[in-house]
């Protein structure tokens, strides 16, 4: 393919795959999209799974004595993959990984992983509202702290509230005028089976869903370690076995916090033999 014209231009970034082109869109417009590779067969079963998740996550929560509806919580389900384990096959998707490494490092986190339904003839979606994944902070950064992947297990379409984006909104601290706004947000139109990659400074939003359908997505934020998880996944996951090394890595086992001396020196003589 021929370059793009230009002139008196001295440095470019370069792209040497796909990855490199979406993580600079992502540095650049703060999103992009990103196709995760699974087949038609294997987002009907996931269809299937988030449905089943849904049930037990309800009746769960009432067996705990927690009213979802009182609680504003009927439109998520928290830990998806720990209440329906095929979920981490989403989790740790290869093609996003390759991207969150070119855009995070060697070595970032699983913040949160939960399952979002934008209901049918909904005014009311929480998720409409303008906001950061890493909420009431104000501030911009040269590198990415924390990386959306917004999986989309229904088409995100105009009609049915498709997640709307400010693009690089993520380079300024302060919300932009709403008139600026209403000019520049752009609306994310995905098929199933796609990733929404967000810087998570990046100010985006939920669209209205003036279908009869529910939209569902799965929500995940990955962080640098610096960062606290939602959910503290060593402790909810349980039993690491089964996971790669990898894999522990990026569910946080590992960084437990020191609690006395005794757990600092026990950690440097891990490390020193």
């Amino acid at each position: 393919m021929n370059a793009v014209p230009r002139y008196g231009v001295k440095l470019t970034t370069p792209a040497h795959d796909i990855y490199d082109v979406l993580a600079e869109e992502v540095r650049l417009l703060g999103y992009a999209a990103l196709d995760a590779g699974f087949s038609d067969d294997e987002l009907d079963a996931f269809s299937r799974y988030f449905e089943d998740a849904r049930v037990r996550y309800a009746e769960d929560a009432s067996r705990r004595g927690h009213d979802l509806a009182f609680l504003k919580e009927v439109d998520a389900i928290r830990l998806l993959p720990v209440i329906q384990n095929h979920f981490w096959s989403i989790v740790f998707n290869g093609n996003l990984h390759q991207l969150l490494s070119c855009l995070l490092g060697d070595y970032y986190i699983l913040n949160q992983v939960n399952g979002l339904i934008n209901r049918g003839n909904n005014s009311a979606y929480h998720q409409a509202q303008y906001h950061r994944d890493l909420p009431y902070q104000h501030f911009t950064s040269s590198r990415p702290l924390a990386i959306n992947a917004l999986f989309a297990l229904d088409d995100f379409t105009l009609e049915n509230g498709a997640t709307r984006v400010i693009p690089a909104s993520h380079h300024r601290e302060a919300f932009p005028p709403d008139e600026l706004v209403r000019k520049a947000e752009e609306q994310v139109v995905v098929k199933r089976g796609m990733f929404i990659i967000l810087d998570c400074m990046v100010y985006h939003a939920g669209g209205t869903n003036r279908t009869s359908v529910d939209r569902r997505a799965i929500n995940h934020v990955f962080t640098l370690p610096i960062i606290r998880q939602q959910f503290h996944m060593p402790t909810v996951v349980g039993d690491p076995t089964g996971f790669s090394d990898k894999q522990k890595k990026i569910l946080g086992y590992g960084l437990e916090e020191l609690r006395s001396l005794d757990d600092w020196f026990a950690q440097r003589s891990a490390r020193a033999g």
